[in-house]
Formats: structure tokens, C-alpha cells, sequence
């Protein structure tokens, strides 16, 4: 067995477990009132995603950066990630061109997209990140890819530095997330440890994925915490039947006690992120089921497990219970 990943210096990050929502499953609402949906029903941040609906890789700018953080002010809650692994960003084909594309000229677009990513992270304030590898091509030799791969990242890393130096912030104030995908030239969290460990930069962390983890690993729980120590970031969704398809937590086979044991046990600190992409017609609804089941489950999420919270329902106007 390989040995254990090495803990990262500081220890990762010093916040309490919080819980996120990602963008991409309000598509339908403008940025400022997803961050108000989120708000209403007691999340405590967001994830952004890269698309046209909500930050535009090509349009986003000062004024854009400005407006997402007067409602952020206004409401309280952070932008924890940005996530940049739209499916049709650059192509017809989802999650086209790759990281790892046998034509260099596909991988630089890939590699155009990222670093506006970054730029827009840095200039946006988040503290993260993300980025998947996309898939490799047959034909292409696994070693070839990571070639590929490591010199895609290390120019990455030197756009991050950069960035942060002319916003004038310290290193690690935004730092890069690689997110495991099934499918992906890296798609296990033990591959994507590999590439962290091959670049040595205290810049590039695991962006776990809880039902990615379930559906490609042997042993999920085992694998969900034995790379906690490079994890930066953990999105959660529910999984049925080991199949790629994101559920609400408690929709699916997900023991997500189990995995709440397994994060206090290793005193994990960074943000869990809800992430369900296919439930924007019922957004509101899933926002609340999901919170509700993972704060009944979860420990360190909004205090002890299982105690209820009166919040203000702002929907319907008047005091509703909420499980914490």
C-alpha cells in the first residue's frame, strides 16, 4: 500500500466546516439572486461556476467582480470556489478540448480557459480554484498525457503567482484545486495525489468529489479519508447504485454519517459544496432537502447534529423550523 499523503503546510485551512451550493444548479437565476436563494435557506456560501449564465470566462470583469461582492456583503456568504468544468465551454463535445489533447493547439485553448479562470478567482476573491484534466485520448500513452499534464499545470501555477502579485495578496490567498472525474485521465482522488506530489507546490490541492469517490474507487470511505489531508474543497451530492448521476443527499446509497465520522476524525476544515447540476428546475427545493440532510448527519455543520434552528423562510414570509 502506498503510503499516506503528506499533510500540507499550515495544516489547510483554519475555518470551521461551512457548507456551500453550487452555481451551476441555479442556472436559471441571475448570480446575485442565486447568492439570495442560498442566503434564505441558510447556506453559508456559494461555489461559482464558469458558464454564460452566470460568469462568463469572456465578459466577466471589474464591474462584474464588483456587483458579486455588494450582494455577498449583503447577504453574508462567501464564494468558497470557482469551478471551471462547464461541459460545453469550448466545444460541442462536454469537457472538450482535454488538459491532455494529443493536438497542441486544443490543449492551449483548454489551457486559455483556465487562465482566465484564475484571473477571474483572484479578482473575484476566492480562495480556490478548480480544474479536471478531461479525458484522454486512446490512442495516447499514460505517461505522455502526464507530460502534458505537469507542464499544463506548472504554467498554470505561474499564472496564479503572477495574478496574486499584481492584486497585490500573499501567495496562497487563491490557490488551485484538481478535481478527479469519472472517466478523466485522472479520475481517482490517488492520481490526482500523485500530480500534487510531482509538482511540489504548496499552490495545488485535492478538490474531492464525495459521489465522483463512490462511483470510481474501490473503497470510498477509505479513499474520502486518507486524501483529507491534501483536501482543500469537498463536493457532496448523493449516489445510487454506484452510477454517475447526482442525487440530494438522502435520495441515494451514500452513508453520509459515515462520511461525517470521517471528516471529524480527521479534523477536516475546508468547505463541503453541494453540487447538483441537474436539479435547476427544483433548485429551491433540493437546496432545502439537501442542507437539511446534511446537517442531520454531518457534525460540525451549524452545531450539534440534529438540533433544529428557527430561521425566517423569506418564500413564505413567515417562521419556519429548520433541521440543523
Amino acid at each position: 500500500m502506498p503510503p499516506s499523503p503528506t499533510p500540507r503546510p499550515g495544516d489547510g485551512p483554519a475555518a470551521p466546516l461551512r457548507l456551500a451550493y453550487n452555481a451551476n444548479g441555479l442556472r436559471s437565476a441571475t448570480l446575485p439572486d442565486a447568492v439570495r436563494v442560498l442566503a434564505d435557506r441558510g447556506y453559508d456560501g456559494i461555489e461559482l461556476s464558469l458558464n454564460g449564465q452566470h460568469v462568463d470566462p469572456w465578459s466577466f470583469g471589474d464591474a462584474e467582480a464588483d456587483a458579486l461582492r455588494r450582494v455577498l456583503d449583503e447577504t453574508g456568504l462567501v464564494a468558497c470556489s470557482l469551478a471551471t468544468g462547464d461541459p460545453h465551454l469550448l466545444s460541442e463535445l462536454p469537457f472538450e478540448p482535454a488538459l491532455v489533447d494529443p493536438d497542441p493547439a486544443e490543449r492551449a485553448r483548454r489551457l486559455d480557459l483556465l487562465r482566465r479562470g484564475i484571473r477571474i478567482g483572484v479578482r473575484a476573491g476566492v480562495p480556490l480554484v478548480a480544474f479536471s484534466t478531461g479525458s484522454r485520448h486512446p490512442a495516447v500513452a499514460a505517461a505522455q498525457a502526464d507530460r502534458w499534464l505537469d507542464d499544463g499545470i506548472a504554467e498554470l501555477l505561474e499564472v496564479l503567482a503572477a495574478e496574486l502579485d499584481a492584486a497585490g495578496l500573499p501567495a496562497g490567498a487563491t490557490v488551485l484545486g484538481m478535481e478527479p472525474e469519472p472517466g478523466f485521465h485522472v479520475q481517482t482522488n490517488g492520481e490526482a495525489a500523485a500530480v500534487i506530489a510531482r509538482t511540489g507546490s504548496d499552490s495545488l490541492w485535492l478538490s474531492q468529489d464525495l459521489g465522483h469517490t463512490v462511483v470510481v474507487e474501490d473503497d470510498p470511505l477509505a479513499s474520502l479519508a486518507r486524501h483529507l489531508p491534501i483536501t482543500r474543497h469537498l463536493q457532496v451530492e448523493d449516489i445510487a447504485g454506484r452510477v454517475h448521476a447526482h442525487l440530494v443527499p438522502g435520495d441515494g446509497d451514500v452513508d453520509f454519517r459515515s462520511v461525517g465520522q470521517a471528516l471529524a476524525e480527521s479534523d477536516f476544515a475546508g468547505w463541503l459544496s453541494v453540487e447538483l447540476y441537474d436539479h435547476d428546475a427544483v433548485h429551491r427545493e433540493a437546496a432545502e432537502r439537501a442542507r437539511e440532510h446534511l446537517l442531520a448527519t454531518v457534525p460540525g455543520l451549524g452545531g450539534p447534529v440534529g438540533q433544529p434552528d428557527l430561521r425566517i423562510d423569506l418564500d413564505a414570509g413567515r417562521d419556519a423550523s429548520r433541521v440543523r
